[in-house]
C-alpha cells in the first residue's frame, strides 16, 4: 500500500467514519473499498483526458481517436533524431 497523502487522507477518513471502537476488519474492508474507489476515479479521469485531448486534435469517431493515439505515442522523425544525439553524447562522454 502506498504512504502517500492519499493514503494517509483515506485513513483519517476510515477512522473518522469508523472509529477505533470497531474491529480492525471493518476499518480495513473500508480503507480498501475507498482506495479501489480512489483508483478508479483516476483511471476514468486519464479516460476523459484522453478523449478530451483527441477530440480537441479533431478526432470525431472512436476509430480515428485510436488512430491518433497510437499516432501520438510513436516518436517523430525529429525525436528520433533527437535520441540519436543523445546516444552518440553519451558514447563520447564515455571514451
Amino acid at each position: 500500500m502506498s504512504s502517500g497523502p492519499t493514503a494517509k487522507l483515506i485513513d483519517e477518513l476510515v477512522l473518522a467514519i469508523v472509529g477505533t471502537a470497531h474491529d480492525a476488519r471493518a476499518r480495513h474492508v473500508l480503507a480498501q473499498a475507498v482506495h479501489g474507489l480512489v483508483r478508479l476515479a483516476r483511471s476514468e479521469q486519464l479516460l476523459d483526458m484522453q478523449r478530451d485531448a483527441a477530440r480537441a486534435m479533431g478526432a470525431g469517431s472512436r476509430r480515428e481517436t485510436r488512430a491518433l493515439m497510437r499516432r501520438l505515442g510513436k516518436p517523430s522523425a525529429c525525436g528520433q533524431g533527437q535520441l540519436r544525439l543523445a546516444l552518440q553524447d553519451n558514447v563520447a562522454d564515455r571514451a
